[in-house]
C-alpha cells in the first residue's frame, strides 16, 4: 500500500511518454463517476494504491483504468485512491507485486497459477505470497491472420508465418507459444515478434507480419479498429477442439472454449470458435485487509454501473468469483465472500486466516 509521501515509482510500468496520456484518460473515466460520488465533510487519512494493468488499446489497461477511477470516486469517503499504471501484461505485473512496484494487478489465471506455484518460468522462484481477490471476466485469443482464401482458416494456416504476439512479459506471448506447439513437429516453423497493439496492427496492415494474436475481453477496441475499414482483409482463427486438447497437453491446462458470437466485429457473420481464460484481480498478503475488503465489495456493489463501460464488466458475479483460482484468497476478500454467505473452498482458504 503507497503512502503519499512514497517516491519510489514503477521500475518500468510507467513509460515515458504515456504519462500525460494516461492522466488524461484517468481524468475522462473519472468525470464520469463525478454524479455518483457521496459527498463528505470530513478529511479522511488518504491511502494511495497503485494497480498494474497492460498496454494501452488492451482490455487490461481500459478496464482496469474504469475501475480505478470507479473505486477512486466511491472510496473517496475513507480516503482510499486506486492509480492504474501501464505495463506489458500480466507476467510484468506479477514482478511489480513481487519488488512491491505495484498494490494490485490484472493477471490471467494460468501466470498466476505458474506464479503461486513456482514452475514453468517461475521455477525455484514462486510467489507463495501471491493472494487472489476474485475472478473478473474471461479473455478471449481473437487470432487474425491476413485472409488467404480460407473461409475458415486454422492454426495450421499459421504454419511458416510471422506473427505478431504480446510484448515480452505478457502474458498473451507465452499461450500464444503453447498453441503453435501442435505444429512444431512439422517445418515450416512460424515466427513470433514481440510488439505493443498500435504496432501489431500496423504491421498486419501492411504485411510485415502476416497473423496476429489480439487476446481481450470480448469485444476488443482493438479489433473492432483492424477490421472497420475492410473486414475482407482478415479472418479469424478457428481453434478446434483438438487444438484445446493439445495447449492442455502442453501446460495451458486451465484454457476453455470461448465462443465469439456472431456480428461481434464488423463483416463477422459467423460465430468464432476459440480459446481463452481468465482474468485475476490479485494483490499480496501484506495489504491492509480493510483495504481488499472495501474495494471487493464497492466492486461486486457497481457491477452494473462498470457494465455500462463494457460488457465484459457482467461476468464479475459472486458464482463466478473462483474460477481460474489457485492462490489462496486474501482475508478482506474471505471476509467480504463470508458476508454474503459464499463458501470458501479449502484450497482457497488463506494459510493465515483466523
Amino acid at each position: 500500500m503507497r503512502a503519499p509521501s512514497d517516491k519510489k515509482k514503477l521500475r518500468k510500468l510507467n513509460k515515458p511518454g504515456n504519462v500525460l496520456a494516461l492522466a488524461f484518460a484517468v481524468a475522462v473515466i473519472i468525470s464520469s463517476w463525478v454524479c455518483l460520488a457521496s459527498e463528505t465533510s470530513k478529511t479522511p487519512t488518504r491511502i494511495s494504491v497503485l494497480l498494474a494493468t497492460g498496454m494501452p488499446g488492451g482490455s487490461y489497461h481500459h478496464l482496469g483504468l474504469i475501475m480505478a477511477s470507479m473505486w477512486t470516486t466511491k472510496l473517496k469517503i475513507v480516503g482510499l485512491r486506486v492509480s492504474a499504471a501501464i505495463s506489458e501484461g500480466a507476467r510484468e505485473n506479477i514482478e511489480a507485486l513481487r519488488i512491491r512496484d505495484a498494490d494490485l494487478i490484472l493477471a490471467d489465471d494460468f501466470s498466476c497459477s505458474l506464479a503461486y506455484r513456482g514452475i514453468g518460468p517461475y521455477k525455484s522462484r514462486g510467489f507463495r505470497e501471491l493472494r487472489s481477490i476474485a475472478n473478473l471476466w474471461p479473455e478471449a485469443v481473437h487470432l487474425l491472420i491476413r485472409s488467404n482464401g480460407s473461409p475458415k482458416p486454422t492454426l495450421e494456416d499459421l504454419r511458416g508465418l510471422t506473427i505478431a504476439t504480446g510484448l515480452p512479459e505478457s502474458g498473451t506471448r507465452f499461450t500464444t507459444e503453447i498453441l503453435l506447439r501442435g505444429l512444431r513437429n512439422h517445418k515450416p516453423l512460424s515466427k513470433l515478434k514481440f510488439m505493443n497493439y498500435a504496432s501489431a496492427i500496423d504491421s498486419l496492415r501492411i504485411g510485415t507480419v502476416q497473423a496476429a494474436d489480439f487476446t481481450a475481453a470480448i469485444p476488443s477496441s482493438l479489433v473492432n479498429d483492424l477490421l472497420q475499414p475492410d473486414p475482407k482483409l482478415f479472418s479469424f482463427i478457428q481453434i478446434s477442439d483438438n487444438d484445446i486438447k493439445t495447449a492442455k497437453r502442453y501446460g495451458w491446462t486451465n484454457c476453455e472454449r470461448i465462443v465469439i458470437p456472431a456480428v461481434t466485429y464488423p463483416g463477422q457473420v459467423d460465430p468464432v470458435n476459440t480459446v481463452g481464460q481468465n482474468t485475476i484481480l490479485a494483490t499480496t498478503s501484506s495489504l491492509d485487509p480493510e483495504v481488499i475488503y472495501d474495494l471487493i465489495r464497492i466492486l461486486f456493489e457497481n457491477v452494473d454501473q462498470l457494465a455500462k463501460y463494457h460488457p465484459a464488466f457482467r461476468n464479475i458475479l459472486l458464482e463466478r468469483a473462483f474460477n481460474g483460482l489457485v492462490a489462496p484468497l486474501h482475508k478482506g476478500a474471505v471476509r467480504y465472500f463470508k458476508e454474503k454467505k459464499i463458501h470458501i473452498p479449502d484450497g482457497l482458504a488463506p494459510p493465515d486466516a483466523e
